[in-house]
């Protein structure tokens, strides 16, 4: 698959985390990018700063060569941004971690989650030493997140982290504890799914340096703890989904690293499933609109 980016879309903020943002974004100049879509709030909400057009500004002078342009939103942020998204190849997102005044209200990963396209989420600076790429490691493997891994560490040439952590499970189905479980089986589980990853991806891409890691803990603070010297961490649809996405706001709120989120939407086959149940749903308003002719004929 295809990842190379043309079309960015990037969220302006009055509480100004989309600086790092920028940063993130201007670092990848002359990979593609030939246009950028800067997402502000309508003048009305902003009052007398036009938070985008100065966004605007520092970005024609980051992005040399690239198409600026201003796209303004009344209402709701959050809705907004997950609405333009569609309309390029990558959104990207500021965000404070551990302080309110945030993009979208303070919760980008709500955001990321609901996006059509792959999201990144920057956390303020200062960012960690620029290190491996990491994947979190789903079952079943996620495709599109494996290609953006992949060809973050290869134009970056970083080594690519396989990432897998895992946690017993504490509820069976009566609701109680089970002592019977064996933390070593499922220990095992984890470890032959990292090491089938792991040998796939060595084969596909034998030029790549790989390190698979396994760790035990709940996923979302083992991932994040693990993340501290990342370059970006990437999460596909399953970690998306998890626990209704407390593992990616997990993620989200706790790494110093940026993240990349491949929500459910992002992908070919959602994207294939929404154009049908659509095409259904015309078929059927149609079907319905011959019915009183049919009637009115009797």
């Amino acid at each position: 698959m295809d990842e190379r980016w043309t079309t960015v879309t990037l969220a302006a903020d009055a509480a100004m985390p989309h600086d790092e943002a920028l940063r993130w974004i201007a670092a990848r100049v002359g990979t593609g990018i030939e246009r950028l879509r800067i997402i502000g709030a309508d003048h009305a909400l902003e009052g007398r700063t036009p938070v985008a057009d100065q966004l605007a500004e520092a970005a024609r002078t980051a992005l040399p060569g690239v198409a600026v342009e201003v796209h303004r939103h009344a209402g709701p942020f959050a809705a907004a941004l997950v609405e333009e998204s569609d309309g390029g190849d990558l959104l990207v997102i500021g965000s404070f971690r551990h302080r309110r005044g945030s993009t979208a209200g303070g919760d980008p990963a709500r955001v990321a989650e609901r996006a059509a396209v792959p999201t990144v989420v920057v956390p303020e600076g200062p960012h960690p030493i620029d290190g491996d790429v990491v994947l979190a490691v789903e079952d079943p493997i996620d495709e599109r997140a494996v290609s953006i891994a992949v060809d973050e560490a290869v134009r970056r040439n970083r080594r690519l982290t396989l990432l897998r952590a895992w946690e017993m499970p504490v509820l069976t189905r009566t609701g109680l504890t089970d002592f019977a479980e064996d933390p070593l089986r499922w220990r095992t589980r984890n470890a032959e799914l990292l090491q089938q990853v792991t040998s796939v991806l060595t084969a596909r891409y034998p030029s790549l340096r790989l390190r698979p890691l396994l760790v035990e803990g709940h996923p979302g603070h083992a991932i994040a703890s693990h993340t501290r010297r990342a370059s970006l961490v990437v999460l596909g649809r399953g970690h998306v989904r998890a626990l209704s996405g407390s593992l990616l706001h997990d993620v989200v709120r706790e790494t110093a690293a940026p993240v990349c989120v491949v929500p459910p939407a992002a992908h070919p086959d959602a994207r294939a499933a929404s154009v049908d149940a659509a095409d259904g749903a015309l078929s059927r308003r149609g079907r319905g609109s011959r019915r009183p002719s049919a009637r009115s004929g009797t």
